[in-house]
């Protein structure tokens, strides 16, 4: 005897709900000048490495949080730098705080090339 039942199928929406939902509460913090969207930003880790004349454009932060955090962070500022216009980014490394001192930031410069 079959049972037709419909809690696979809601347990699997509730499951993608869940995983929307915690992915958009997730987002980077910005503050600067934003400029037509960019398709490729430039990714540094220190300021040194940055060959060509640049301005900062702006600071960002993102909180780290779960498997692979450090990196999803990362993707997240990249994704936040091409949307503002940067044309490169660099990762300043992390920061801890927020309302838990165990709270882990990265934090970057949003930077736009001089020509």
């Amino acid at each position: 005897m079959k049972i037709n039942s419909p809690l696979p199928r809601i347990m699997g929406a509730l499951l993608i709900t869940a995983t929307i939902t915690f992915h958009a509460c997730m987002t980077v913090s910005y503050v600067g000048d934003r400029y037509q969207p960019t398709e490729q930003v430039d990714v540094y880790y220190a300021e040194k490495d940055v060959k060509t004349e640049y301005r900062v454009i702006g600071h960002l932060s993102e909180k780290v949080s779960g498997l692979k955090g450090e990196e999803r962070a990362k993707q997240q500022i990249i994704a936040k730098c091409r949307e503002v216009g940067a044309d490169g980014v660099i990762i300043l490394g992390f920061e801890y705080g927020g309302s838990k001192e165990t709270e882990e930031y990265q934090k970057a410069q949003a930077i736009k090339y001089i020509e």
